[in-house]
């Protein structure tokens, strides 16, 4: 384990953090927790006939339990003090599909921009994102940018997703700019791998173009002596919404719009 990598490149991967009998075993529960249609945001394609099935999973209660035992969280905590060199408490644990032909791109950001008000510093932050099949170039693997970690915190704008959630993303044209200076790694793992990243790290994906799920767990941590400020969170995310309204029904205003100019 190089930790002066994680510290340079904004990243370390491990190999076989879990075995690949637990890999399909996490596999299975997902196949059905998938068939859950509450929150039809989170759905490949939301509001349309299609019958699509959820990108985002939380998990939760029971779940949470299993999926601690078959994932080893206690290990992926153990290696994640190891790389940081401090204790790591996790905060939240989630499921990102990437369904074949359906898994959406996933817009170039640092994990930081979404907990600016929580009142802990990026360097408390780190992220964990395994891989339970093998992730390749064609299904929308990981990309990060090398040494981006360095750059501090840029600045980022709301844009929106297919299933009408923002997002939050560095504008392709400073991307260009870093690309010349930080190289975008394609971050192809194995079933069962993992990759650790600061939450400075700028990365995203492309969409599934494959005809094989991607699926990977993400888990997010914070230094065990900190405490996240709810309240100061909550507003964020309050406004957030908020701004995604006023995003929408401009978009509304635009479609009503779109035919009152000739078409050719």
């Amino acid at each position: 384990m190089s930790i002066s990598n994680y510290n340079k490149n904004g990243y370390l991967i491990l190999n076989n953090v879990i075995t690949k009998k637990n890999c399909n075993k996490i596999l299975f529960i997902i196949k059905k927790l998938k068939k859950n249609k509450k929150d039809i945001t989170d759905n490949d394609h939301p509001f349309s006939k299609i019958k699509s099935d959820k990108k985002v999973i939380i998990l939760k209660n029971k779940n949470l339990q299993l999926f601690n035992k078959l994932v080893n969280l206690k290990k992926i905590l153990g290696l994640a003090e190891k790389i940081s060199q401090e204790k790591k408490k996790i905060f939240l644990t989630k499921i990102y599909t990437k369904n074949a032909f359906d898994g959406e791109n996933e817009f170039y950001h640092q994990d930081f921009a979404y907990r600016t008000k929580t009142g802990l510093k990026a360097n408390s932050y780190m992220q964990c994102f395994i891989a339970l099949e093998d992730h390749n170039l064609d299904g929308g693997c990981l990309k990060v940018f090398e040494g981006s970690n360095k750059l501090g915190l840029i600045k980022h704008y709301q844009v929106m997703s297919r299933s009408g959630i923002s997002k939050l993303t560095i504008p392709a044209q400073k991307l260009k700019k870093i690309s010349k200076k930080n190289k975008l790694k394609n971050i192809k793992l194995k079933a069962g791998s993992c990759i650790f990243f600061t939450y400075l790290t700028i990365h995203g994906s492309s969409s599934n173009a494959s005809s094989n799920d991607q699926t990977r767990i993400v888990v997010q941590m914070h230094s065990e002596n900190e405490k996240i400020s709810k309240k100061n969170n909550l507003k964020f995310w309050k406004a957030r919404s908020l701004s995604e309204i006023d995003i929408l029904k401009k978009m509304i205003v635009s479609k009503k719009n779109r035919f009152k100019k000739t078409i050719n």
